[in-house]
């Protein structure tokens, strides 16, 4: 979807990366499908307090929320922006709640039937360090220019994603990991401070 909203832009990006000989490799929609995040996930997270998972949570409902109002318009409407015409009410209700329609208007909130999100980001970051790619992700690899040029999800039934299970528990863990560690900090560094105001 980011290289479709830009087409002309992405293509550039490939072409100079292949020219000037930069390996890439490409996360595609498709393993992201092959690893959709249960909202559990994000309800167990919620439970270390942390302000940042409280942020994530709310930008996330009020994401889903507009993007649920989106596909039940026309595909020619211009409040769509730039989403594909194939994200519609159907593609949304099979990506997002694991079933084909739902009783619930387009001007309704939607997040509460929600079961599983899709996240970009953490995959691509995991993509990002060996020991973690070589563990959950399978990549399909061309050579230009003497350099590797990787893709990760070819299509729904080649999502370039080992074991879904396996890589869930590993976000959730990192997840859990760094909040937990975040907090720990900020406590010490509470501590920190209270002693050092005393000893004024």
């Amino acid at each position: 979807h980011l290289n479709n909203s830009d087409a002309p832009s992405a293509a550039y990006v490939y072409q100079k990366c292949q020219e000037l000989c930069i390996p890439t490799i490409t996360l595609s929609r498709y393993a992201a499908y092959g690893c959709p995040i249960p909202t559990a996930v994000l309800d167990n997270l919620k439970k270390t307090e942390h302000m940042v998972v409280n942020n994530i949570v709310n930008v996330r409902t009020a994401s889903i929320n507009e993007l649920w109002k989106k596909v039940n318009m026309p595909t020619s409407d211009t409040r769509r922006e730039k989403l594909p015409p194939r994200c519609n009410r159907l593609w949304f209700c099979q990506t997002f709640l694991g079933r084909d329609d739902v009783e619930t208007d387009g001007a309704s909130p939607i997040m509460s039937h929600v079961e599983k999100l899709n996240m970009y980001d953490p995959l691509a970051l995991l993509c990002c360090v060996p020991a973690y790619r070589e563990a959950h992700f399978r990549m399909e690899t061309v050579t230009v220019n003497g350099v590797p040029q990787s893709v990760v999800g070819l299509s729904q039934d080649q999502t370039g994603i080992v074991d879904p299970e396996v890589l869930c528990a590993e976000l959730f863990s990192l997840f859990r990991l760094a909040f937990l560690r975040s907090l720990q900090n900020i406590c010490k560094r509470r501590v920190a401070m209270q002693r050092t105001s005393m000893d004024f």
